[in-house]
């Protein structure tokens, strides 16, 4: 860089030195394409973009925006012509890009410095001002002398190229340059305008620096000093992307498992009015589950698909999409659009018994003339796999919805009816698949019973629970159903099951079993004791005693107990407060009342109950008793039976009762010589007074009698009287004689025997007394016996 701080003696030397120059002009860079700076490979490395001409210009000047817009109205230096190097470049329009190119520059002056041209990368032009600071411009400057043609010299021994035609050329051309610009065709000829506007110094001077600050190049030496031009140059357009559009042409868009069909219609319309599209193949991409994967992809142009009811997937089944002639070219303004259907079998849907959606889109290929992919962006941003070309339509979202499995619950009981108490029942549950193929098979999960719970954990525990399409699930087991007759045992037995979405069947069903009644039945036996017993005569006082004995029982084949309420008898009447119920089963038990006596099947019980009769030799008693009570279920019961007394005549016909009495005859005589007076006179020790009762010491009872004497051997005496005087002895007076009676007891009342003995001191006992009291004690013994 030390030989260009003698650019100025340099420049003094004129056109002698301008080769030698030119060739120390390029010794310090390292050109990527001949004539021009690479900008990146610098040292050190400066910006791709520059400062457009007219901020370069403000930046330089200081002038104010206002005062100074640049006009351009010179020609001294311009750009004639652009050719790209490759014959099939192309561009985006409105996007900055980047090709190689032979670029010919024209001087009309004899000879221009530091020649500049800045290219837009916007659409506003470089003599306009952008605004303080932005870069929006990309620069050509060509390196002194570099491209190697005439008219390239270094003039003034700075960095920039300068152009002169004093040697015979008014132009070079820099080969293979490298060009950034605007891709833009406001002629709409589908070729690339080229647009620059070119800034030189009018005079010799050494003030053109490749640095980056403040500005790169030259500018205009004033505001008309510059040259601006717009022309084609063969970079072709690449087409503007059509808009593709999906249509979903079928009345539903959606069906229920295991799916249906859905038809869609596809078309677009090519936007460029200059240039043809060419498509190179269509699919459907299906993205199962709405999750961004696009998991099938299906090529609408080859073929149809089989469709497999039983295997989940999605089939063409029908279309009419074709590619185009010519390639597929779709020719300037021309449309394309083809319909298609498919074919979704869907039986395995989400777990959460959510709809399967199904985002579809169509994915078409598009080329220009050149066969370059035409990009648009991002249109199929959602498919990973897209590459540049690819263009995806608007997404439309179908969806296959759950349709709910079924069953039939069926519960049988056999035998359908028990006799109380209660018997066991063979129950049979059965669960009927009634699902479809895609939802099969199922599997039961819950088997509840009302009465016997979780019937899945004990009683059927050991059968499978998958139930195959069109198959039933089936149970059996044994439980005792028992009750009260005329109760009905009824449970209920409930299943659900799931299908391969986990999606819930529901059923239940119940079953009934009658407690039919077992009669109650009781039976009474009455007894007599005796059967037979004598007449009683035309006495109506007269009765015969007769005990009858009442035992009931509850038949041992029922199975209720028996609560008893009430005994009949015919002809005695209502004889329930009379049967004190003493024994049951043959045991004493304390008395107790019949009317609510309760026994259980099987046992017995009995009453005594004595009744006297009347009735004449020959003749019957016929009595019938009734018992009744009610079983537990409340149906009443009874039976009855009876007894027949006879009665007997007596025998013999007649008989004979007796009765016996004595007379006692006393009679005293005074032997002494003093007068005596009867003191005392007693039957074993009994006063002889009339009505007096004594008893022997056998038990026999007897009664004195002496209110009139009595008459013995025709001989009459006086009754016996206490204190009569006996006379001395031979005075006339010594004998006293009198009578009483002892009546003896039983008598005719009592047929029993006669045993009376009265003897000793309990004889029959008298005794006097003299005047002085002394006693005289006279006895006798009496004993009187009968025997019937």
């Amino acid at each position: 860089m030390k030989r260009f701080k003698c650019k100025r003696l340099i420049g003094a030397l004129g056109i002698a030195l301008i080769s030698t120059t030119a060739l120390y002009g390029v010794t310090s860079l390292t050109p990527v394409n001949a004539g021009t700076y690479d900008w990146l490979n610098l040292t050190p490395p400066q910006q791709d973009e520059k400062f457009c001409m007219a901020d370069a210009y403000l930046l330089k000047s200081g002038n104010k925006l206002a005062q100074d817009k640049l006009n351009c109205t010179a020609n001294d230096v311009e750009i004639t012509r652009v050719t790209p190097n490759d014959p099939s470049a192309e561009c985006n329009l409105g996007q900055v890009f980047t090709f190689d190119a032979d670029v010919t520059v024209r001087t009309n002056a004899n000879a221009r410095w530091d020649t500049t041209f800045y290219l837009p990368l916007t659409e506003a032009s470089p003599q306009v001002v952008h605004g303080p600071g932005l870069r929006d411009c990309s620069m050509i400057l060509p390196i002194p002398g570099d491209s190697g043609e005439i008219a390239d010299v270094q003039l003034d021994g700075d960095q920039c190229g300068d152009i002169t035609k004093a040697n015979g050329p008014d132009e070079y051309v820099l080969l293979g340059e490298s060009i950034t610009m605007l891709c833009a065709d406001i002629d709409q000829d589908n070729r690339a305008d080229f647009t620059y506007c070119a800034a030189w110094d009018n005079i010799e001077r050494s003030n053109c620096t490749t640095d980056e600050d403040p500005y790169a190049g030259q500018i205009p030496n004033n505001k008309s000093k510059c040259n601006c031009d717009t022309f084609n140059i063969d970079v072709f357009i690449k087409p503007a992307p059509p808009t593709v559009l999906k249509t979903l042409t079928s009345a539903l868009s959606s069906r229920s498992e295991p799916g249906g069909t859905f038809s869609y219609s596809v078309s677009f319309t090519n936007p460029n009015a200059q240039t043809s599209l060419f498509i190179t193949s269509l699919s459907d991409e299906i993205d199962i589950g709405g999750e961004g994967t696009f998991d099938r992809s299906i090529d609408l142009w080859n073929g149809l698909d089989t469709v497999l009811p039983t295997v989940d997937g999605v089939y063409l089944t029908a279309t009419n999409c074709s590619q185009p002639a010519n390639g597929g070219e779709i020719l300037p303004s021309g449309s394309y659009s083809c319909a298609f259907t498919v074919h979704i079998v869907d039986r395995l849907l989400p777990n959460d018994q959510s709809p399967q959606f199904y985002d579809d889109l169509v994915i078409l290929a598009l080329e220009d003339k050149n066969g370059d992919p035409v990009t648009d962006g991002d249109s199929c941003a959602a498919i990973p796999s897209s590459i540049d070309g690819d263009h995806c339509s608007n997404e439309i979202t179908v969806q296959i919805t759950n349709l709910p499995p079924a069953i039939t619950v069926t519960k049988t009981a056999n035998p359908t009816e028990v006799l109380e108490p209660g018997a066991d029942v063979l129950f049979t549950i059965t669960v009927d698949n009634d699902a479809a193929f895609w939802d099969s098979p199922l599997t039961l999960t819950v088997l509840n019973d009302t009465d016997f719970g979780d019937l899945l954990a004990d009683e059927c525990s050991a059968v499978s629970t998958s139930i195959a399409l069109g198959g039933t699930y089936t149970c059996t087991f044994t439980k005792f159903i028992g009750g009260d007759a005329g109760e009905q045992h009824s449970n209920v037995v409930s299943a659900t099951a799931v299908d391969d979405e986990l999606d819930q069947a529901t059923g239940n069903d119940s079953a009934m079993v009658d407690i039919r009644d077992v009669p109650s039945s009781i039976t009474l036996v009455k007894t007599a004791t005796p059967i037979e017993v004598l007449e009683t005569g035309d006495d109506p006082d007269n009765y015969s005693d007769v005990s009858y004995n009442f035992t009931f029982t509850v038949n041992a084949a029922g199975v209720d107990d028996v609560t008893f309420s009430s005994l009949v008898d015919v002809p005695f009447g209502i004889l329930t407060g009379d049967c004190m119920v003493d024994s049951v089963n043959g045991i004493p038990i304390a008395d107790t009342a019949l009317s609510g006596f309760v026994l259980e099947p099987g046992d017995y019980a009995s009453c005594d109950i004595t009744k006297s009769l009347q009735g004449n030799a020959g003749e019957t008693h016929h009595n019938t008793a009734t018992i009744r009570g009610v079983d537990e279920d409340g149906q009443d019961v009874d039976a009855s039976d009876d007894a027949l007394v006879t009665f007997t005549p007596l025998a013999p016909d007649t008989d004979m009762a007796f009765a016996t009495s004595m007379l006692v005859v006393l009679e005293l005589s005074n032997g002494g010589f003093e007068n005596v007076t009867l003191t005392d006179l007693t039957v074993m020790g009994v006063d002889v007074v009339d009505g007096a009762v004594g008893a022997t010491a056998l038990g026999d009872d007897f009664i004195i009698r002496n209110a009139i004497g009595g008459e013995h051997a025709l001989v009459s005496y006086s009754a016996c009287a206490i204190g009569t005087v006996l006379g001395y002895s031979g005075s006339g007076t010594d004998t006293y004689s009198c009578a009483f009676t002892l009546e003896l007891r039983p008598g005719i009342e009592n047929t029993g025997a006669i045993s009376f003995l009265a003897g000793g001191v309990n004889g029959v006992v008298a005794i006097v007394a003299d005047d002085e009291g002394t006693e005289v004690i006279n006895g006798v013994s009496v004993e009187v016996n009968t025997i019937e």
